[in-house]
């Protein structure tokens, strides 16, 4: 009995090893497929640039009238820069959708939104940056902002964002008009609420049988809702729409199985284009569903009553209230300024 138990005592280091040589090789083996379908990201981004001398202001087709002020852009009295917040326990991800044209090799961003993972407080926030915001652009012209992207790709429209607001950007995620309808019909669609002026708007657009309501959508069907902005307050309910799509399909894709998952991927991930690490895109995803938000929060820059609309170089812009709406954002992003490291 004695040699048996001294056996079994023997056995039962070899008996640890065994597991964890599986265990090893087993998250081994997850971490390079992982590793393999994120290889399938594209990380070429554009790298042509707009020359400062070779800038341009893409002014509005109507006339200028009486209704909004003509401002002479020498005239704006941007407040002073600072120090650009960040924290360890914050990450945000520059989400990007670009309106490429065939022949075209970069477009101006037609929407911009910051994705704020806080793993320190375990939430998730979502802010769009209004594309017609007028704001200085580090060595070009003041400009909207979505001229930045235009002329430097990802790296200057992230320079533009910290140098306004004073926040850092982590990283960027873009996808043009294409890979986002596959997106939406890889995931089965969205189901999202619309009014009656959108209904209507959308049959004008020869999408049949809309009401009022709850409508299922397929990929073209949301990109044409989130794009829309004659109906309601102009832009400020179109990136509304931008929001409600792209929480919608978070909530689908979070109730996907593995093999769903697995699945989609290969078709969605050529049509992505990031400057993360594999290892960063992980880590991101990791947090943002350990969290298990149930609700993401969503914001707007600018604030209400936080910008003016003007005429600036025969474009018809928003103004923003610069240290108001730069307050604004390191709020939502960081809460307590006195936290950002």
């Amino acid at each position: 009995m004695g040699e048996d138990k001294k056996g079994k005592r023997k056995k039962w280091p070899i008996v640890v090893i065994v597991i964890l040589a599986v265990l090893i090789g087993g998250v081994s083996a997850a971490w390079s497929f992982a590793q393999s379908k994120l290889n399938k990201i594209s990380r070429n981004e554009t790298k042509e640039t707009v020359k400062p001398e070779d800038e341009y202001f893409e002014t509005n087709e109507e006339e200028e009238d009486d209704s909004h002020e003509t401002m002479n852009p020498d005239d704006l009295k941007w407040p002073e820069g600072g120090d650009i917040m960040e924290n360890k326990d914050i990450m945000n991800i520059m989400l990007i959708g670009q309106d490429k044209r065939p022949g075209e090799n970069r477009a101006r961003s037609d929407s911009m939104m910051i994705l704020t993972v806080n793993k320190r407080d375990q939430k998730v926030k979502i802010t769009s940056l209004m594309r017609d915001m007028y704001l200085q652009i580090p060595g070009y012209s003041d400009n909207r902002i979505n001229a930045s992207y235009a002329f430097g790709g990802m790296k200057l429209l992230d320079a533009t964002v910290e140098k306004n607001f004073l926040v850092k950007i982590d990283g960027n995620v873009e996808v043009d008009f294409d890979g986002f309808q596959k997106v939406f019909d890889k995931i089965g669609g969205v189901d999202i609420d619309i009014n009656a002026k959108e209904a209507s708007h959308l049959k004008e657009q020869g999408f049949t049988g809309l009401s009022e309501g709850k409508v299922h959508m397929n990929g073209e069907l949301a990109l044409a809702y989130s794009r829309i902005r004659k109906v309601g307050n102009n832009d400020f309910e179109r990136t509304q729409r931008q929001r409600n799509v792209m929480l919608s399909a978070f909530q689908k894709v979070k109730s996907l199985g593995l093999p769903e998952l697995t699945k989609m991927v290969d078709t969605l991930f050529p049509y992505i284009t990031t400057d993360l690490t594999n290892n960063e895109i992980i880590s991101l995803v990791y947090n943002v569903f350990r969290f298990h938000p149930d609700k993401i929060e969503d914001n707007r820059i600018p604030l209400d009553n936080a910008y003016e609309s003007a005429w600036i170089r025969k474009m018809l812009v928003m103004v923003p209230d610069l240290p108001k709406n730069r307050e604004a954002l390191q709020t939502i992003i960081f809460g307590d300024s006195s936290k950002a490291e």
